[in-house]
């Protein structure tokens, strides 16, 4: 999106979060990485007790909110300091240093009563944002991230949405903006729209740079204008502090970094507003930055959270008692991988998730038209700023998808044109060798004519195949190994898990014959893909694949030479029947089954999702390109990162023992 912010304010690239843990030489089960928490006071030591269960020292007081920093034995003697909530303040002993964090009062032999309570504002925000796991640079030595906005265009981004409990407060020591001066940090409490007039109906605050001094802006969906435009006394080398009043934000008090108040504003009541029901009306905020053209963009203390609950979450109890996903897998030779949303990074229930879980990160960047801006032009700012981030953090990359020829993954140019068939062929393999050359060092796997047979039974499905020919599948494998000889290739298709009716039967049956046919040729392809979109609204058929079927079926394909992924696996559940419990426990059998399958096979070599949390799921999400389903509920993680029944099924499945199933050959 690209969105004007008047002659101020921007647009932006998100936020959100927390994604490590803090302050400890202990491996924990609990999420990688370091963050820097906001300073804990301490109260005076007071009585010691012991642990009756074994638990989890977190860097604040909630189990859902926060890291884990240290594991804890029973039997283990702790110092007890304050209460906040269900938890319980605490110094803990541990490798010989001293460690102070908060754990479940339920875990403690004996809990005094007498224990001083803490206030809000003496433990560490329940963080929305998180800029360590942000899209930018990070510089943990002064706690500074940098955006930057290479493009020409505004770059805007936004999160999925937070409910708020208790009011919103936002910190930052300084911000620095170069290059266009036109940058934000911004908070919405109703999005910006995807179709229509981007600003209509919105409710947005941003607080951004305006000559050297602090400025907030904000938009009342009425116009595409700032209705009520704030020029701060304070300089962006000071901190600045915001705090709303409400959960609903009618009103603000801004205070400079020591804590003085600078101005109050009431946003209900301000003439120049229409925003009767605060800034955050529905209960819920949305958290991005904007970045106008070829901006730098760097923010030092950057914190937006909120008072945290301290309450005890059961939907995490037992999260953290095993490693994560990836780590049990790689005992199977097995990585895990998903859809890598980089936008969504500084979600810290987003980006813990990510790095505990995952290994491969599955960029669909690679599948949008709008980096191929003719033949041998380019836009490769999207792609830069995912696979960077995705590098950076040690993951494998997945370029899904380098060729495809679903009509929404072609730019409008190539589509309107009229060339000859060898023209065709000299684009698609000049876009290969183009694309697979920038990226070959960073990127592992290559997903190519993705859906061509599902694709080759309907005129009109495929592109490719449509100016080409079926040829096109072999030119592609061949250009991409010649520009990558080092990576792995994948035929990827939809509906070729198992032949449970008719048109699935008949795909694989295709998909075997054509595999067959281009190995035998030499062909280099090294990987049949399984998407697993399972249970489609235009599908029929509701029930789900026999696990002995997937079994055979991928042993089918692998008798041909070639490895098995499972690339893109959800389960739709809107069209299931029977209650929330139900459909969850009908879920976790599938993803059981599925990841069960790829063990015994013996040929599976790669488990992914496509996504994480059912809050971004294109089954479920309400974006352009997204199915809007209700309660599809597709993932292994609720909208709040709260794993599933179907996450604990995979995670049994890979704590279980495998008798493979021997391969048969052809």
């Amino acid at each position: 999106m690209s969105k004007k912010i008047g002659s101020i304010l921007v647009l932006v690239i998100l936020l959100v979060s927390a994604c490590s843990p803090a302050g400890t030489s202990t491996p924990t089960a609990g999420p990688a990485g370091t963050k820097t928490p906001m300073p804990v006071p301490s109260a005076t030591p007071g009585p010691s007790t012991t642990l009756k269960q074994d638990t989890l020292l977190y860097s604040g007081p909630g189990n859902a909110d926060f890291d884990t920093t240290a594991s804890l034995n029973a039997g283990a003697t702790v110092t007890l300091l304050a209460m906040y909530g269900d938890f319980v303040q605490v110094n803990a002993v541990i490798d010989g240093q001293e460690n102070t964090g908060f754990i479940w009062k339920e875990a403690l032999s004996l809990l005094p009563s007498g224990l001083p309570e803490l206030t809000a504002d003496q433990v560490p925000l329940a963080l929305f944002y998180q800029p360590q796991c942000s899209p930018g640079s990070y510089n943990s030595a002064q706690e500074a991230v940098t955006y930057l906005n290479t493009s020409n265009n505004y770059h805007d981004t936004e999160s999925s949405s937070f409910p708020l409990v208790a009011p919103l407060k936002i910190e930052m020591s300084s911000m620095h903006v170069s290059g266009s001066n036109s940058a934000a940090i911004k908070v919405l409490g109703i999005p910006e729209q995807t179709t229509g007039d981007w600003w209509q109906g919105i409710t947005r605050m941003d607080v951004g740079y305006s000559q050297g001094h602090y400025s907030i802006g904000i938009r009342d969906g009425r116009t595409d204008a700032i209705a009520l435009f704030i020029n701060l006394p304070l300089t962006t080398d000071q901190g600045i502090q915001i705090v709303f009043d409400q959960p609903e934000g009618k009103s603000i008090h801004i205070l400079d970094g020591a804590g003085n108040e600078v101005q109050t504003v009431n946003l209900a009541t301000s003439p120049e507003l229409s925003l009767p029901d605060g800034l955050f009306p529905n209960g819920v905020v949305y958290i991005g930055t904007a970045l106008g053209p070829q901006t730098s963009f760097t923010v030092k203390g950057l914190r937006i959270g909120e008072a945290p609950a301290g309450a005890w979450s059961e939907a995490q109890d037992g999260y953290y008692t095993q490693p994560g996903l990836a780590e049990l897998a790689a005992a199977h030779h097995v990585t895990i991988g998903t859809e890598f949303l980089v936008g969504i990074t500084p979600d810290p229930r987003y980006c813990r998730t990510m790095q505990r879980e995952f290994n491969v990160a599955v960029l669909s960047e690679f599948s949008s038209p709008g980096i191929w801006l003719g033949p041998g032009q380019y836009d490769f700012s999207t792609i830069d700023q995912a696979v960077d981030y995705a590098s950076q953090h040690g993951w494998r990359i997945r370029a899904s998808h380098l060729i495809w020829g679903a009509p929404e993954s072609l730019p409008a140019w190539l589509k309107n044109s009229n060339y000859s068939q060898d023209e065709y062929i000299q684009i698609m393999e000049q876009y290969i060798r183009d694309i697979v050359g920038r990226y070959k060092d960073r990127v592992q796997e290559w997903s190519i004519a993705n859906e061509a047979i599902d694709r080759s039974f309907s005129s009109g499905a495929d592109y490719w195949n449509d100016k080409i020919g079926p040829d096109y599948i072999s030119l592609a494998f061949i250009t991409a190994r010649q520009a990558d000889p080092e990576g792995v290739l994948i035929f990827n298709d939809y509906n070729n898990q198992s032949p449970q009716d008719d048109m699935k039967a008949r795909i694989i049956n295709k998909m075997y014959t054509t595999v067959k046919q281009l190995t035998a040729e030499g062909v280099p392809i090294d990987v049949v893909g399984m998407q697993m979109h399972l249970f489609m609204p235009w599908l029929n058929n509701s029930l789900p694949p026999q696990k002995a079927d997937v079994v055979a079926t991928m042993q089918k394909f692998a008798s041909l030479g070639v490895r098995i992924y499972v690339t893109e696996m959800d389960v739709d559940l809107a069209k299931q029947p029977g209650s929330q419990v139900e459909k969850w426990t009908f879920e976790a059998g599938v993803y059981g089954d599925i990841m069960e399958a790829c063990i015994e096979s013996g040929v599976c070599d790669s488990f992914a999702t496509w996504g994480i949390s059912d809050a971004s799921s294109w089954i479920s999400c309400d974006s352009i390109g997204c199915l809007n389903e209700k309660n599809a509920d597709p993932l292994m993680f609720d909208p709040s990162y709260a794993p599933k029944p179907a996450y604990f099924a995979v995670r049994d499945a890979l704590l279980s023992d495998f008798t493979i199933v021997p391969t048969p050959t052809q």
